[in-house]
């Protein structure tokens, strides 16, 4: 069995952290975090156990046992994106911070392909290999599912950049801070096994923690000793919101919050003439916005390889987007959802044309809510 590693991570630079703005009301983010979790008594991987979901907290581990360690937080002035948000820029001045040690070992699972996650000594969830062998064609005109994120990072060339846009790893639930599990530790850290390189790659996550302790995970699991990142408050969830108070008034119309967003972003309604449009901005040119001015305009031109760490309530109409609504993730029809570290690739080529991909870090791209 391999045991959860606690590798020092010197910071270069930080942010101030929130707990607002992002996945953490109630909805899918409390789901499976994907498809084969195996739990005891259930011999065909799948999950019978209670509503709470894998989002409740890890058996015995508290959100105190995954803080992040001796942060010291020294605010400088902030900077403004062209947007028009405030985009901090802030620098830890902690020597080190060490992923936690929360008594997590690993070993394979008894079905399939993938890793069996134990946390002090109780059962956490199983991280599955991507069983999808067709081979990614980097220039397919469109994507209608999710692909694989090692067999995107293959297929970069040399003279291109790729952004990775993900949602952050499997957390607790929001009362107990949002913060990642020990499960999400290794998610995180096996997805940065699949994109590992001796070339070092550049950080972005929003003000909420998680996203940075996804990010740190990312990096360990690459093989990475320092960390350079940024933080972006246009990531913290709220980026296709145009009026909080109306979208209140459609939430508390239908069964789920989330059939809210779906509708919205794939333009589906049960009465064309009532629509979200008054709550939510539109999604292609607010969609088309995000992509020019943060990861085209700020992002790309700082790494070659870049990974961005958000939430579902920001990526789930981007990935929708982004798949001129291709990609069916449709919550309305069928409760699907955007699964953790699942997302959408950003290829830009050396001519300057852009392709977006939709990635997965685990082996679903979706998960049922």
């Amino acid at each position: 069995m391999k045991k959860l590693a606690v590798l020092p991570i010197s910071l270069f630079a930080a942010l101030a952290l929130t707990a607002c703005g992002d996945d953490s009301s109630s909805g899918p983010d409390n789901t499976t975090p994907s498809s084969g979790i195996e739990q005891p008594g259930s011999s065909d991987g799948t999950d019978p156990t209670s509503s709470a979901g894998p989002e409740g907290t890890l058996p015995g581990t508290s959100s105190d046992g995954i803080e992040l360690s001796s942060s010291s937080i020294a605010p400088v002035d902030p900077g403004t994106t062209s947007s028009g948000s405030t985009t901090p820029t802030v620098e830890f001045t902690t020597e080190a911070v060490a992923l936690p040690d929360m008594g997590c070992v690993t070993e394979p699972v008894t079905f399939g392909s993938g890793v069996k996650v134990t946390c002090n000594g109780e059962f956490a969830g199983n991280i599955l290999d991507d069983s999808d062998t067709s081979p990614f064609d980097p220039n397919a005109a469109a994507y209608t599912s999710f692909v694989g994120i090692q067999k995107v990072f293959a297929a970069i060339q040399p003279t291109d950049k790729a952004v990775f846009i993900l949602r952050h790893a499997h957390r607790t639930k929001s009362e107990e801070g949002g913060l990642l599990t020990g499960l999400g530790y290794i998610q995180a850290s096996e997805v940065g096994k699949k994109i590992a390189s001796t070339e070092e790659i550049k950080f972005w996550h929003s003000e909420i923690e998680r996203t940075l302790q996804t990010c740190m995970a990312i990096a360990q699991g690459r093989g990475q000793t320092t960390i350079s990142h940024t933080a972006l408050a246009d990531l913290n969830g709220g980026w296709f919101e145009k009026d909080a108070a109306k979208i209140e008034e459609y939430n508390a119309s239908v069964a789920t919050t989330y059939d809210v967003v779906s509708r919205w972003a794939y333009n589906e309604y049960t009465d064309p003439t009532i629509n979200y449009n008054d709550g939510f901005y539109d999604l292609d040119t607010r969609g088309a916005q995000f992509m020019n001015e943060i990861i085209l305009a700020q992002v790309a031109p700082q790494s070659r390889i870049s990974v961005v760490i958000s939430h579902d309530q920001m990526l789930y109409p981007l990935v929708v987007y982004a798949t001129n609504r291709m990609l069916e993730m449709k919550h309305h029809e069928d409760k699907s959802w955007l699964n953790f570290l699942a997302g959408v690739a950003v290829i830009i080529h050396a001519d300057g044309s852009v392709k977006y991909v939709p990635v997965m870090g685990l082996d679903e791209g979706t998960v049922q809510s």
